[in-house]
């Protein structure tokens, strides 16, 4: 019904970092433009409530994007510093969600993170990579906090998408990839007391138009035209087909992690 996606000459892989750099290029903003409806407790949320009894002193947020997050601690905490690998959403944060004790670095954890040992008292991310573990537990202080919000595995569950739109989402999936990798990095950080649960999320998306924006994400003007003119007409089909009074549900998982930083 639908055709690959992924052969359009203009796509890019969600997530990499020539889709990150387009789709600072074309927004400067790490923001959905389609509207989900969550039904109970977000997973961002419960990571927010653990923050608000966490932040103190000195934070810094790993994967801070345009950094409107990262802003909203400059009250709680002594400093805060948001590390990124997109200049361009690094630009978009010191422009616009800069308090006089922000700060933001661009960079990449996979070489490392460029600050002192022991300099912060607590670290995070939102949705952020998993290959900072070792490093956060050398630049927060012994003792110090780290908590970490990653998306999850279906395991099975969730796909609801991949059934609803077969060829446009992945359906199903079984196994526990994030889960193992981050599994194996955890093992090898050093940080101790750690403690993970898994988050389960349901999202209402209202319309087909939803759809599409999330199809387009990141992308080029190029690909979202194609993706318009040649598949939402059969997008739309789909989606009445499938939606309840609220629209389509999708199940998300995540992994919450709260650890601390050794005193080695």
């Amino acid at each position: 019904m639908f055709p690959d996606l992924s052969a359009h000459p203009e796509f890019v892989n969600g997530q990499s970092m020539p889709w990150c750099e387009q789709l600072a290029g074309r927004t400067g903003r790490y923001e959905y433009p389609w509207t989900a409806n969550v039904e109970g407790l977000a997973a961002e949320t419960v990571l927010t409530e653990k923050l608000v009894a966490a932040v103190q002193g000195r934070v810094l947020d790993v994967g801070c994007g345009h950094g409107e997050y990262t802003n909203r601690w400059a009250e709680q905490a002594v400093e805060v510093v948001g590390f990124d690998m997109t200049k361009g959403f690094i630009q978009t944060a010191n422009e616009q969600y800069r308090s006089a004790n922000v700060r933001y670095v661009a960079g990449s954890t996979k070489q490392g993170l460029p600050f002192p040992d022991h300099c912060f008292d607590v670290a995070y991310t939102k949705k952020g990579p998993t290959s900072w573990y070792k490093e956060g537990n050398r630049v927060v202080r012994p003792g110090g906090s780290l908590i970490m919000l990653h998306p999850g595995d279906g395991n099975g569950e969730g796909g609801e998408l991949g059934e609803a739109f077969p060829g446009l989402f992945a359906g199903p999936a079984s196994g526990t990839p994030t889960l193992d990798r981050i599994q194996e990095r955890l093992a090898v950080s050093g940080l101790t007391d750690i403690r993970m649960s898994v988050l389960k999320e349901l999202v209402w998306l209202p319309a087909a138009d939803d759809i599409l924006a999330l199809l387009c994400f990141g992308q080029s003007d190029g690909f979202s035209q194609y993706v318009s003119e040649t598949c939402f007409n059969d997008i739309k089909t789909q989606f009445d087909k499938h939606a309840e009074a609220r629209g389509i549900r999708t199940t998300g998982f995540y992994y919450l992690i709260e650890a601390k930083a050794s005193f080695k």
